[in-house]
Parts: C-alpha cells; sequence; structure tokens
C-alpha cells in the first residue's frame, strides 16, 4: 500500500495516533498469550504429577493390604525422584507410615499439597500425601511464545494498515475532492461538481455539497441580475424623487418614491449581509478542513448555516424583485397591489426572518403573538414594508448596539377588525418628535443617513392603502408604543381614472 498520502494532515494524525495504538494493543495481545500459554503448561505439569501420584496409590495397594513396608519404602523412593516432588507421605488404617525423603515434611512456600486414597477391593486402606512444586519447561514456553506472538502482531497490523487504507478511499478521499471544488468555485465561480457516489453519510455529504454549491451559483447570478436592476431603479427613482422635491403639488409622490428606495435597500442589504455571512461560515469550513479539526458536527453546522443564508438570499431577492415591479403603485392614488387572503402570522413570521441579519448586529429581540389562524384579505407586502420599516426605525433611533432590548408585536383579533400593536422598550421620544415623527422628511438622524420618509411611508400605507388608522405613545426613556386598527378585509379602492 502506497502511505504518498500521509502528506495530508488529517490522515497523518490518523497514522500517528493509530499506530503506537495498534503496537499497544499487539504487546498486551502478546502479553495475554504469554500467560495463558504459561498458565496452560503449568496446569498441563500439575496434572501430570496428580496422575502420577493416583497411578502410585493404585500400585501401593496390594503391599499396602499386606504391610509390604520394604517394597513400600523402595517404590515410595523411586517416585521421590521427581524433580517436581518435595515430599511423599504413606498412611494406612493399619498404623504403617513410610515418608520419603525421611523426615521431610510438606513445605508451605507454594507448594501443591495432594492426596490419593488408597482402596483394595472397593475397601479403603490408606492414603498417599503429596507437596509437589511445578517448575515450567521453559524451552517449550519459549518456543510456544516465540512461534504465536510475532504472527498475532503481523495479524494487527495487517488489520490497521487494511483500516487505515478503507479511512482513506472512503473519507478522506471525498473530502479532499470537496476542497478542491471550493477553491476552484473561488477562482472562477463556476460550478464544478465532486464525482463522488455512496450511500452513506459521505455520499449524502457530497450530494448536499453539489446541491448547495448549484444554488449558490444560482443565487450569485439572481444577485448580480438584480443588483444592476436595483441600481439602474434607484438612479431612476433618485432622479424622479429630486423632481418631485422641487413640486410642492408632487411632494407626497416624491415621498413615496424615496420609501420605496429606501425598502429596496434593505432586501439587498439583507441578501447582502447573508452572502458574507455564508461567505464566512464557508472560509471557516476550510480552516478546520486544512487544520485537521473538522467533524460531523461541525460539518453539519456548515450545512445548516448554508441553507438559511440560502433562504435568506432567496426571501430577500424575491421580495426586491416584487418591489421593482410594483414601480408603478408608488403614489396613494395608484397604490392598488392585488388584494388576498393570507394567514398574517405567517407572513409576518417570513417578514421577521428576513430581518434577522440586521437584528444580530443588536441585542434586541423580537416577540410576535399572533393566533395561527387569522386569516385576512388585504394587501401582503404593506405589512411587510409596515414592519420592516418599524423595526428598523427601532434598531436606528430607539437602541445602540449594546442595549439590551426587547420589541413585542402584538395582534388583537376582533370581529370586522384587528389591532396591530408595535412595543419597544427603547430610549423614547421627547414629546415634540413625537408630534412630527409622521412628517415628511422630519428625522433625528439626518446627519446619519436618515431621510425622514420611513414613518411618512408607514403612515400612508396605514391611512390610505389599508384603510386603517395609526396613533404613537412615547415618553422620553420609557419606549415607544404604535397602535394600528385595521379592517380584516379590504375595500377595493375606487379609480376616477385609468394609470399606465
Amino acid at each position: 500500500m502506497s502511505l504518498a498520502f500521509i502528506g495530508t494532515s488529517l490522515v497523518k494524525r490518523l497514522f500517528v495516533i493509530s499506530l503506537p495504538i495498534s503496537l499497544l494493543v499487539g504487546v498486551v495481545y502478546a502479553g495475554v498469550i504469554a500467560y495463558i500459554e504459561t498458565e496452560s503448561l503449568r496446569t498441563r505439569q500439575q496434572d501430570q504429577v496428580e496422575t502420577q501420584i493416583k497411578q502410585l496409590a493404585e500400585t501401593m495397594a496390594i503391599p499396602t493390604w499386606n504391610l509390604d513396608q520394604l517394597f513400600i519404602r523402595n517404590y515410595l523412593n523411586q517416585y521421590a525422584r521427581s524433580p517436581y516432588i518435595r515430599c511423599i507421605e504413606l498412611l494406612s488404617d493399619a498404623n504403617l507410615k513410610e515418608m520419603t525423603p525421611a523426615g521431610c515434611q510438606h513445605p508451605g512456600d507454594g507448594a501443591i499439597l495432594h492426596s490419593e486414597p488408597i482402596i483394595y477391593e472397593d475397601n479403603y486402606i490408606g492414603v498417599i500425601v503429596a507437596s509437589f512444586k511445578v517448575e515450567l519447561d521453559n524451552e517449550r514456553l519459549y518456543f510456544i511464545l516465540i512461534s504465536r506472538i510475532p504472527v498475532a502482531l503481523v495479524a494487527i497490523l495487517v488489520l490497521f494498515f487494511v483500516i487505515f487504507w478503507v479511512f482513506h478511499r472512503w473519507v478522506v478521499v471525498p473530502i479532499q475532492a470537496i476542497t478542491q471544488s471550493v477553491q476552484a468555485f473561488q477562482n472562477d465561480g463556476e460550478l464544478h461538481p465532486v464525482n463522488w457516489q455512496s450511500e452513506d453519510e459521505i455520499g449524502s455529504l457530497v450530494k448536499t455539497f453539489n446541491d448547495s454549491q448549484l444554488k449558490q451559483i444560482s443565487h450569485d447570478r439572481m444577485i448580480t441580475s438584480e443588483k444592476d436592476k436595483a441600481e439602474k431603479a434607484l438612479r431612476e427613482l433618485q432622479e424622479t424623487q429630486s423632481q418631485l422635491v422641487e413640486s410642492e403639488k408632487m411632494a407626497s409622490l416624491g415621498s413615496l418614491v424615496a420609501g420605496i428606495s429606501h425598502e429596496i435597500n434593505t432586501p439587498l442589504g439583507v441578501a447582502k449581509t447573508s452572502a458574507s455571512h455564508v461567505e464566512d461560515e464557508l472560509t471557516k469550513m476550510m480552516g478546520e478542513f486544512t487544520a485537521g479539526t473538522l467533524t460531523k458536527n461541525h460539518m453539519k453546522h456548515f450545512i445548516d448555516q448554508f441553507e438559511d443564508g440560502l433562504h435568506l438570499l432567496t426571501a430577500n431577492l424575491n421580495r426586491a424583485s416584487e418591489l421593482m415591479t410594483s414601480f408603478k403603485q408608488v403614489s396613494a392614488d395608484q397604490s392598488h397591489d392585488e388584494i388576498r387572503a393570507f394567514n398574517l402570522k405567517e407572513y409576518l413570521d417570513e417578514t421577521l426572518y428576513t430581518l434577522k441579519p440586521n437584528l444580530k448586529r443588536y441585542h434586541v429581540a423580537v416577540t410576535l403573538d399572533c393566533n395561527d389562524d387569522l386569516f385576512i384579505e388585504s394587501f401582503p407586502g404593506a405589512f411587510s414594508q409596515i414592519i420592516t420599516n418599524l423595526i428598523m426605525n427601532s434598531l436606528l433611533h430607539a437602541y445602540s448596539q449594546e442595549d439590551q432590548g426587547n420589541i413585542q408585536i402584538t395582534i388583537v383579533d376582533e370581529v370586522e377588525q384587528y389591532s396591530l400593536i408595535y412595543r419597544d422598550d427603547g430610549c423614547g421620544m421627547p414629546e415634540e418628535v413625537r408630534r412630527k415623527i409622521f412628517d415628511p422628511f422630519f428625522t433625528t438622524k439626518r446627519g446619519s443617513g436618515g431621510t425622514g420618509l420611513g414613518m411618512h411611508i408607514i403612515y400612508n400605507l396605514v391611512t390610505i392603502k389599508l384603510q386603517g388608522s395609526i396613533e404613537v405613545q412615547s415618553k422620553l426613556g420609557h419606549g415607544t408604543t404604535f397602535s394600528m386598527t385595521l379592517p380584516k378585509q379590504i375595500r377595493p379602492p375606487e379609480k376616477d381614472h385609468e394609470t399606465d
């Protein structure tokens, strides 16, 4: 097996860690074999000695019955010549006692004490008691260990290299292919699918990666196309706004055009933030892989973040596209989006979801309290604009990025109408600001990018497009509350003339 691939960090770390462990397992296994063989040899030798003592007891039956002491003594002396025997003693019922060697005692230094009864014609006539100590046959034991331990070590090493090769083939190779695909994608932005097929976690990872790369390319192209369209539309809107500001008669339309411009910037900003977040997660994943710290959990986290970012890009680019197609509806008289029935809670949840990248820069939590089955027949796009403008207005004016805060959106279901209550616990506003908050071009952040049209757009959307009413209560240092009363079913606006 070629070891050229050991240069990669993940494989090298696996090799450096697992090889000593395999060798250690081999040594332990060899030790176990040595212990088992030693005990087996000791047991066999002990069985042999005990068998000899049993044979001695059978041989001594007739001499013991005949009290042939001379025969007994000579026979015991022959058995005492065994290198294992320490002391052997014969005791009979006739008070015959012989001990070899003479005057020996049964030692207690680890010697084995064994007795065998002397039986003559099924009658017990005495007993032979022998103490012996087994000494291993070192040459035989050495031969056994030399013949078996190397075979065990070689088998363990072969198993280690087989497992190591399988790991490289089925894990390292596809990960390297993914890395090369990512690098190629970063260089030219083109699709570089990983060619790998397997019915396991790696196969699922490769398939998810290929699908994600394909979606990323599609969304990148969509972003570029929509960005060009948006930039062109923004230039047209800015030119139109400049002309409208000069005309007092068209001041309202000019504020709405600027509001639409503001609304286009919001989803594009979210889409840009999402794309940047996906790119950061991709960089982190590549860094972990290069460092050899990439785990299954980290890869799953990357895939989840990737899907989340793609979802944000899709939602906001679709929204930007819808805003572009609705450019003709900028004036109050001409704002006639298609009225349809929709679930209010689901639509507001989707709107809040698109604002996650903006909210992440602040320590502000947004909660929505609304019945799950509240359906209304109205303009869904208007609700998204209202909630987006309110939240962005709170983040810009009511909180700093270090503040902890809460924004509560409550929907109260009534018979023919419902109330939308938006409440933040930010810094609030003085009375002179509260009175002018819905005036066009009024802002307290003019030097920081404020146009003064965001709240004016909300007022027009609520009172004209959604045919409701809006009030604001605020006190400096005690947050701000917007209360809106809106009908469940919008009456189509009457047209006194046709518009293109």
